[in-house]
């Protein structure tokens, strides 16, 4: 098995099994999900004080402008994944199916076939 549990994962919850293949890719899907160039941003974004009370820049100024490109960026890439996480959830088999439900674990191959369908709903 692949991805490691969630944190909070709770076991045998009576929802769909697309639901809780998207719950328990979602640590990985987001690392996968964030480019590069985000890290600067959030990271020049949190050095600076962007509160004029605590002697930083007033109304924000570039920082709370990088901060945000940086979550959109990020939270953008992360919606393609939505769709491609349903189609690959359906092909599970009875047995991954039961491992995704005790424990919140996926198989090995789930991420790498995320990513082909994702793709290929991106050349549609």
């Amino acid at each position: 098995m692949a991805a490691a549990r969630p944190k909070n994962w709770v076991p045998n919850r009576p929802v769909q099994d697309s639901r809780l293949a998207w719950e328990a890719a979602l640590p990985e899907l987001a690392r996968r999900s964030k480019n590069w160039w985000t890290a600067p941003l959030r990271i020049f974004g949190a050095a600076v004080p962007n509160n004029s009370a605590n002697g930083g820049i007033p109304g924000g100024g570039s920082t709370g402008f990088a901060r945000e490109i940086g979550q959109d960026a990020s939270t953008g890439r992360l919606k393609k994944y939505a769709v491609p996480v349903d189609v690959v959830a359906e092909r599970l088999a009875p047995e991954e199916r039961k491992t995704l439900r005790a424990e919140g674990v996926l198989p090995d191959w789930f991420f790498d076939a995320v990513e082909k369908e994702r793709r290929t709903q991106h050349k549609r």
